[in-house]
């Protein structure tokens, strides 16, 4: 991982920093030491401070001092948190995530079976077993968390570098909207057995490398989830007039 060296510190900052937009240096990451830095780029350590100084400058790391340098958390984070705790306790909300959804997660999985290699297949995989490891450990917070890395993989899988960003940062609400769902589905097995049904279609459509496929395979998987959230809500009036719709996508 030799650079020029021909403005040593902005070729190597250059790197970090492609590193960090294509999430290999995810938010909140430590980045390697100094020295270690400098033995990887085969640099100076003075050209690595000064890189590090460089993206300090543009709100991408921050250096702690005696503990290291690290990618800014707020990166990923594109909601105050008021606004996250009206968005995550709002039942209008949840409608709406849903919706969200049903657009972005289409897009991914679309996206994912086109592109996606067979490293990113076997990614997405690994991720989908440990959804289904968790499935019947009635953990509703551990599986919500496992399900929305199977789909930051499948995001990954998309290469698209906007998608990643965009779902890395959406990705607290994503759970907190998972696990209410899942804890309201709890009790009822049949829901759940369809929710695994679905999830494997959605999976194996990627792997196989079946765009069209593998979007409606997720949209017939949130369609189901807004069915049968509405269904079990039918004392709502309000609600049931209003979120019809993913259903009229159909």
């Amino acid at each position: 991982m030799k650079v020029s060296a021909k403005k040593v510190s902005e070729l190597v900052a250059e790197q970090l920093e492609k590193q960090i937009i294509e999430g290999q240096l995810p938010a909140g990451a430590k980045l390697a030491s100094e020295r270690d830095l400098a033995a990887d780029y085969g640099v100076s350590r003075p050209s690595i401070r000064d890189a590090i100084k460089k993206l300090e400058a543009k709100g991408l790391v921050n250096r702690k001092q005696g503990g290291g340098t690290f990618v800014c958390a707020n990166l990923v984070d594109p909601f105050s948190e008021p606004l996250f705790e009206l968005l995550a306790n709002s039942p209008e909300s949840h409608y709406d995530l849903l919706e969200f959804r049903f657009a972005l997660e289409g897009v991914i999985s679309y996206y994912a079976a086109l592109r996606g290699q067979p490293s990113d297949f076997e990614r997405v995989r690994n991720a989908f077993d440990k959804v289904s490891a968790l499935d019947n450990a009635g953990d509703a917070k551990q599986t919500a968390s496992a399900v929305v890395d199977f789909y930051l993989e499948v995001a990954n899988a998309s290469h698209n570098i906007m998608l990643v960003h965009l779902f890395r940062g959406l990705k607290d609400l994503l759970e907190h909207n998972v696990k209410e769902n899942l804890e309201v589905f709890k009790n009822y097995q049949d829901i759940l057995r369809q929710l695994r049904v679905h999830r494997t279609e959605l999976m194996t459509a990627i792997v196989n490398g079946e765009p069209e496929k593998a979007r409606q395979a997720n949209r017939q998987h949130l369609a189901f989830i807004e069915k049968s959230l509405l269904k079990l809500d039918q004392g709502n009036n309000r609600l049931q007039g209003s979120v019809r719709r993913l259903l009229d996508n159909q």
